[in-house]
């Protein structure tokens, strides 16, 4: 099971790289966990679901990974994405 820690881990340590657009690649898997992909937004970046929520319904660790190397990252208590 994935936790707060974890999840930052990943984040800290991945190399993204990606082909295509990043933010609705990763709306696509945080689909999979939440209705409410989108939170917010400012300028350029898009907030999607609190990670507390995300861990809740069992985010996949590999799904983690996947949104780390489309340069999705915690902003907040948020996962985020500049677009």
């Amino acid at each position: 099971m994935m936790d707060l820690e974890k999840i930052e881990e990943i984040f800290n340590n991945a190399d993204p790289d990606w082909d295509g657009d990043n933010a609705y690649l990763g709306l696509q898997i945080l689909s999979k966990y939440t209705d409410k992909v989108v939170q917010g937004a400012d300028h350029d970046i898009i907030y999607s679901e609190d990670v507390d929520i995300l861990i809740e319904k069992n985010i996949t660790e590999d799904d983690v990974k996947k949104l780390a190397k489309l340069n999705w990252f915690i902003y907040d208590e948020y996962l985020a994405c500049y677009v």
